[in-house]
């Protein structure tokens, strides 16, 4: 389940990413969300302290597209460092060596604009923070941890971490939702039964009156 936390400077941003740092470990990989100037490089710099990185090492690899971090003495995770902002497809990070690095228990992954490159993230250990302005200084964090196995709403089935229509079972399920479930508009009797019930046909409440079921 999501969580957000908000901060007041960027020290304490640094000082948050610290702490999650250090609960960090080998293979794990961070989406980071948010606009331009929303702090992700910040994040980065407390992420590296927290690893026993020199923060002041940290910059920005818009152009570099990655970085790379070893702790300042002793074994310790590295950091990798990407700015995916200039890709268009998540096959650019083949360029990287991405195959190698994401199957490295010995580095943790930052990733800044992950959308650039989506689906090339391992959902299952991938923890998505996603970074909101809301002020000189100001932040929100909302931290949304990995993908795990979990059971459709609607059909009651089993789904993966990596299935495409995760945390539902299939389309199907998923427009389901779409017609209402989660908003409320109808209910249903019984459960839904993928193979003999049509989603398109499932009752719609009227705005005015009570609603409908199934």
């Amino acid at each position: 389940m999501a969580e957000t936390i908000e901060t007041n400077s960027p020290a304490q941003t640094e000082a948050w990413a610290a702490r999650l740092a250090r609960t960090l470990e080998g293979g794990d990989v961070l989406a980071l969300e948010g606009d331009l100037g929303a702090g992700k490089t910040t994040l980065v710099r407390g992420l590296a302290a927290g690893l026993g990185i020199d923060p002041s090492k940290v910059s920005s690899p818009t152009f570099a597209l990655m970085n790379e971090y070893a702790p300042r003495q002793g074994p310790g995770l590295t950091l990798v460092h990407i700015d995916a902002y200039r890709m268009n497809t998540p096959d650019e990070l083949a360029g990287l060596g991405w195959d190698r690095l994401v199957e490295d228990t010995t580095v943790v992954i930052a990733v800044e604009w992950p959308s650039k490159v989506e689906g090339a993230l391992p959902p299952h250990r991938t923890t998505t923070i996603t970074l909101e302005y809301l002020g000189e200084g100001e932040r929100a964090i909302t931290l949304t941890p990995p993908r795990t196995w979990t059971t459709c709403p609607t059909t009651g089935k089993a789904v993966p971490p990596d299935s495409p229509t995760w945390p539902f079972a299939d389309e199907r399920a998923q427009l389901a939702d779409l017609h209402g479930w989660f908003a409320g508009k109808h209910t249903i009797s019984r459960p839904f039964d993928p193979d003999r019930d049509d989603p398109t046909e499932l009752p719609h409440a009227d705005p005015e009156g009570p609603q409908g079921t199934a």
